[in-house]
């Protein structure tokens, strides 16, 4: 069947399934706002679906074929099996389907300013940043991020009037390839997502090559020169690049670099070796610098001024389940981040280390079994950082539990290296566990990408 396009369903019914989705909730909006009648389902709730209720869209926790019934156009994400009941209700009906991706960059196609933000880590983050720059310089841009963010009223998305539209773009299933990006990032290049990527990370460094091979002559790309693979690409890729990062050779680049005591840099930006101003962020750890220094590159190749960048960076503020701060208890402070690779794992530790603390208790949850055994050693040395690592019960994801590694493997290893490290499953028994141990003044850190952040209130009790 020959290829759908969105804009022949202009007013008539898109169906959604798996609308509670980091990205579908955000097109639900989109089209919504553009004329389409929208529809969709999810499996279960998520920090999304108080979103979806807000936007008034109608949508049922649940699948099942009568939800697809009636519907012109369904869209799906790649996660939704072939055995979903709305999918092959679709397919055995005749109704015209369309994935996510496919979707997104159609949508895309249509804006003269296409800016696509990718990398193993940092997505969210540089567009986020970058979507808050734009607003602040009185750019009515388009943005779809994959996140919760106060300043788009607790969605990641944004209907604007204007020719820009700036969105992630993820690599998991090649999903990026079917964009159609005028500007990309390239943020960095790590071997995650490995389900999908079976042939490693030669697999996933020529996915990034052909993504940023897809912008045009007339277009640009931004890349972290600090990653050895993402220099690779730039030699490779048979055009002029902008890089950025914190290595003196990058075009944008920082120096002067000090840190208060939550673990938020400050910085003066040098372009070229020029110094353009000094920016304050309220945002912590090092790796942030470098997602500053993306999203300002960006913002100066479209002509904003450097103090409307540098007052934006200042006022930014995380999105949501990045290094999000929930509260204290017992004069212990509790934050949630969303890592869930051990080079994110790493990079959110040494954030952490810049706090003033007694005690960094780390509390990890590993987002897949696959996940877990393919990037087994690096785990064991990505908590190096922590006093003391508890390991929770790995969360499937996507995946059945088949046996082949456990959570309580993960902390044996890591307690083998020399650390204070523990297999506890629940987070009751986390939280049991804690507090007698616990003193003022020290720091929890929960991480992962899983379940996780819904259980945080659990440690706060």
């Amino acid at each position: 069947m020959e290829q759908p396009l969105i804009k022949d369903f202009l007013g008539k019914r898109v169906h959604i399934i798996g609308i509670s989705g980091a990205s579908l909730c955000g097109l639900a909006e989109l089209l919504r706002e553009k004329g389409y009648q929208v529809t969709g389902s999810d499996r279960a709730e998520n920090i999304f679906t108080p979103y979806l209720r807000k936007m008034g869209i109608d949508f049922t926790i649940g699948h099942d074929e009568k939800n697809a019934e009636g519907a012109d156009l369904v869209v799906y994400s790649g996660a939704v099996p072939e055995t979903n009941p709305e999918l092959a209700y679709a397919r055995k009906n005749g109704i015209p389907v369309m994935e996510r991706a496919t979707l997104l960059g159609q949508i895309m196609a249509a804006y003269p300013v296409a800016i696509g933000i990718s990398g193993c880590h940092g997505k969210t983050t540089i567009t986020s940043m970058i979507g808050k720059i734009l607003l602040d310089a009185g750019l009515d841009a388009t943005i779809h991020a994959g996140g919760v963010l106060d300043y788009l009223g607790g969605g990641g998305t944004r209907v604007g009037a204007g020719g820009i539209f700036l969105t992630e773009a993820c690599e998991y299933l090649d999903s990026f390839l079917r964009f159609a990006p005028t500007i990309a990032v390239i943020n960095n290049i790590d071997d995650d997502h490995l389900d999908y990527f079976t042939g490693g990370i030669e697999q996933i460094y020529q996915s990034f090559k052909k993504f940023a091979g897809l912008v045009p002559g007339s277009g640009a790309v931004f890349c972290c020169g600090d990653e050895p693979l993402v220099r690779r690409l730039m030699g490779e890729l048979g055009r002029k690049c902008t890089a950025y990062g914190l290595l003196p050779e990058n075009d944008y680049t920082a120096k002067n670099i000090s840190y208060n005591d939550y673990g938020c840099a400050s910085f003066t930006v040098l372009c070229k070796g020029a110094p353009l101003g000094r920016v304050e962020l309220s945002i912590p750890g090092d790796y942030n610098i470098v997602n500053a220094l993306a999203a300002i590159s960006v913002a100066m190749y479209l002509g904003v001024a450097f103090d409307i960048i540098s007052k934006s960076l200042s006022d930014y503020q995380c999105a949501e389940r990045r290094f999000q701060y929930h509260g204290s208890v017992d004069g212990v402070k509790v934050y949630h981040d969303f890592a869930h690779h051990p080079s994110a794992v790493k990079a959110c530790l040494r954030a952490a280390r810049k706090f003033k603390f007694n005690k960094l208790w780390v509390v990890f949850q590993c987002n897949s079994f696959s996940r877990a055994k393919k990037l087994f050693d690096k785990f064991v040395e990505a908590f190096d950082e922590a006093d003391s690592i508890i390991i929770a019960e790995i969360f499937p994801g996507r995946e059945v539990d088949t046996g082949i590694i456990h959570g309580r493997d993960m902390a044996k290893a890591i307690a083998a290296r020399g650390k204070e490290a523990v297999y506890i499953a629940t987070f009751e028994e986390i939280r049991d566990y804690l507090k007698p141990r616990w003193k003022p003044g020290d720091m929890v850190l929960m991480v992962g990408s899983g379940n996780i952040n819904q259980h945080v209130w659990k440690i706060l009790v």
